[in-house]
């Protein structure tokens, strides 16, 4: 799951009748398989007056709204709208109110979007499946690495983006004193490639974010993911490299391993090869670190099956039915819902493939399994 604060700008968006139909059905999707974000949609609703709530607080429209300090804020969501299509949108006029009651939830609630801003950039508009792989500059400009190929010239450095991957030669690097932080976000149903200005190759597993600076310091490298990747890190004695995630930090010389962050709550760090320490405990080759609020528990780990996302494959061994339901839309970019809360227990043993149609592995699921599927009108995907 995303970032609280991403997670509660949705929530409010959505009550306030300014979000887009594509967040819109992925909000929808973590409310039905995610407890925690259930709850966070409960509790804000419960804030107001199902009035208000009913006709997303268009008694506030006519209000003489003043500028206040968070307007640019609203500026911002203003611009970023500008070319949505007009069915995403279902009251333009009255956007900066709504985008003002939007605020005032937020405020409400804890404000956790602006103080934790600089913790968690990311927005999960940038992991729609329709937007392609984006990097986001420093100055707020994206590029769509999905569409724009070849040399590409980001700030003063000069990258090349080809067969699926952004390389960042650091010997085209001109301002090598400053540094620009760049966000790349790989969205759902897809995995992309970065060669960082170190020589650092990082694998980024769908609907996955990686923010880190063009070029590194002279001290550290230091790099923040959301989502799931695999490192190979540069050597470097006089630098070492630190991968931030919620849960903690990853600390390396020079190594292989890989991060999941994708469970709310928690952080998998699996050792392929070198020596890492995640939250200063070391780890060894073959040994697997889950990191949550309660410590740090050390287990070794399936190598082919815990890497498997980097052929394509998902391997399931004995794995509930709501531990999949989890997995698909990262993967297919659908929202799933289970029909009978009863059938979540239900475990499954096989694999499933990016490239081969899903109701491949449905057809399989249904085949070994008492559960049932088929989609609705909307393409979402049920069990049953």
């Amino acid at each position: 799951m995303r970032s609280n604060p991403e997670i509660q700008r949705l929530i409010t968006e959505k009550l306030g009748g300014i979000i887009s139909a594509a967040d819109e059905a992925y909000l929808d999707h973590l409310i039905e398989t995610d407890h925690q974000v259930a709850v966070m949609w409960q509790q804000t609703k419960s804030l107001y007056r199902q009035e208000d709530l009913d006709n997303n607080f268009r008694r506030f429209d006519d209000l003489p709204w003043q500028e206040m300090p968070f307007q640019s804020e609203v500026d911002a969501a203003l611009q970023q709208r500008k070319n949505q299509p007009a069915r995403e949108i279902r009251r333009l006029q009255p956007l900066i109110s709504a985008a003002a009651i939007a605020f005032l939830i937020l405020t409400i609630t804890g404000g956790w979007l602006f103080r934790s801003r600089t913790a968690a950039p990311e927005s999960l508009s940038l992991l729609n499946s329709s937007t392609g792989v984006q990097l986001l500059l420093g100055d707020g400009q994206r590029l769509n690495l999905s569409k724009d190929s070849g040399i590409l010239h980001i700030g003063t450095t000069q990258a090349v983006n080809t067969n699926n991957t952004l390389s960042l030669p650091e010997s085209t690097i001109q301002n090598k004193h400053g540094n620009e932080n760049l966000t790349l976000a790989v969205p759902i149903g897809q995995y992309y490639t970065i060669k960082l200005s170190d020589g650092t190759v990082v694998a980024l597993n769908a609907a996955s974010t990686l923010r880190f600076p063009v070029p590194f310091s002279t001290d550290a490298r230091e790099v923040y993911l959301s989502g799931e990747a695999f490192l190979t890190v540069a050597k470097d004695a006089a630098r070492p490299f630190l991968v931030h995630t919620a849960q903690g930090t990853v600390q390396v010389l020079g190594t292989s391993f890989n991060v999941n962050t994708y469970d709310s709550g928690s952080v998998k760090v699996s050792l392929v090869e070198g020596a890492v320490k995640m939250n200063d405990v070391p780890l060894k080759p073959g040994q697997q670190a889950i990191a949550t609020n309660n410590g740090i528990r050390i287990q070794p780990f399936d190598e082919p099956e815990e890497l498997s996302w980097r052929r394509g494959v998902f391997y399931f061994s004995n794995t509930t039915l709501a531990d999949i339901t989890r997995i698909l839309p990262r993967w297919f970019g659908i929202p799933v819902i289970m029909d009978n809360t009863r059938i979540a227990g239900e475990t499954f043993t096989g694999s499933l493939e990016r490239n081969q149609p899903i109701t491949v592995f449905l057809d399989n699921l249904k085949s070994t399994t008492t559960v049932d599927y088929y989609f609705d009108k909307k393409g979402s995907l049920h069990f049953k």
